[in-house]
């Protein structure tokens, strides 16, 4: 599992090969770090990256993992660790200082398996989903080993529907809806929301230039795994796509994963995510609508790291936090494999808070 570990760097290194990285400007947005000892006071669940977040309802959030490590022998060291390809967590509670934070995954403790897991040779990594009519949507995408430099390939995405997403994570009812094709589009890796009609899904080309896409589906048919109403944002009409061509002008270039949500005091949408390679950085765009157009990237912030082998990524909001701004969570992982394992300070979602300055 060490190189699915790795297949991120191989992502980002791909994303931004070409792109121009735009220049800081901290003079709009302050930035304060906050204690994510949630996530490393665990002696099992000893870091994972990915990060995105949903709100169950009723005071509980789900908090989406991908490559995970599992101390089969409860020592709290990464070191003792297996590596699973996805888990989750339920934190209760909305507020970061007095919320409770479980975290599940299938098999033992002894011999883990990922939460989310098809037969065969091909593995899950979690992108975003919804709640919606009681039920729990959450978009995969599906990778594969290859011979290939990368050691990895996208080979599609897959919708999980959960029938019982109130009950305990063990007991939840899944069912996967079958694959359906977005020539060459991972159709939600990254933020999902809904009004009272569609699930939108942010999909992003992989892999390819990561030219990003708008999607939607129908709630009546999604929650049943019917994704054949799937009409896709066509250069300003919602349209069915039926062949590679013609294509549709992408919203913008962006990373595999990233995030989307409405900011009431901004009266717009805000995407985050990272920029730049290794010693990366976060920055946000922003639009009126989900379909954009979406402003030019603008930088806020460029975490510190402690090696120079370390590497930034996966970069997520959490607007189902309660706080006084905006949750931010990324990672940090390091091109060294000994040195993550031996390095219990980084692998674990890091927190950090903005406000916009008026």
């Amino acid at each position: 599992m060490k190189v699915a570990l790795f297949s991120v760097v191989a992502v980002i290194s791909f994303v931004l090969r070409g792109q121009d990285i735009p220049q800081p400007d901290k003079s709009q947005v302050a930035v304060e770090s906050i204690d994510n000892s949630m996530f490393t006071n665990n002696k099992i669940w000893r870091g994972a990256d990915g990060g995105a977040t949903i709100d169950l309802g009723k005071g509980k959030i789900l908090w989406l993992f991908s490559d995970t490590f599992i101390d089969t022998l409860a020592t709290g060291k990464r070191r003792n660790s297996k590596i699973i390809n996805n888990s989750i967590a339920i934190q209760d509670g909305n507020s970061l200082a007095d919320s409770k934070i479980s975290f599940y995954y299938r098999g033992t403790r002894e011999k883990p398996k990922s939460f989310f897991e098809l037969p065969g040779d091909t593995w899950f990594w979690t992108g975003h989903g919804t709640i919606v009519k009681d039920k729990l949507i959450i978009f995969l995408f599906e990778e594969k080993k290859t011979n290939t430099a990368f050691g990895f390939e996208s080979i599609g995405w897959r919708v999980a529907i959960i029938e019982n997403p109130n009950d305990k994570p063990q007991k939840w009812r899944i069912t996967y809806s079958r694959e359906l094709d977005t020539f060459g589009v991972i159709v939600g890796s990254s933020a999902v929301l809904k009004d009272k009609d569609f699930i939108y899904a942010y999909g992003v080309l992989e892999p390819g230039s990561h030219e990003v896409y708008l999607l939607r589906f129908p709630i009546d048919n999604i929650i049943d795994g019917d994704l054949s109403g799937l009409q896709w944002w066509m250069n300003g009409i919602w349209k069915t796509r039926t062949s590679l061509d013609p294509k549709p002008t992408p919203l913008f270039k962006g990373q595999t994963e990233f995030s989307i949500h409405y900011q009431p005091n901004l009266g717009k949408f805000i995407q985050i995510q990272t920029y730049g390679f290794g010693d990366a950085s976060l920055g946000y765009r922003l639009a009126t609508r989900l379909e954009g157009p979406w402003s030019k990237p603008v930088i806020f912030y460029k975490p510190e790291l402690d090696d120079q082998k370390d590497f930034v990524y996966t970069a997520n909001a959490h607007p189902e936090l309660n706080n006084d701004g905006i949750i931010i969570s990324y990672n940090v992982n390091n091109f060294d494999f000994e040195r993550l394992l031996s390095n219990e300070n980084i692998y674990f979602p890091r927190l950090i808070k903005i406000n916009f300055i008026k």
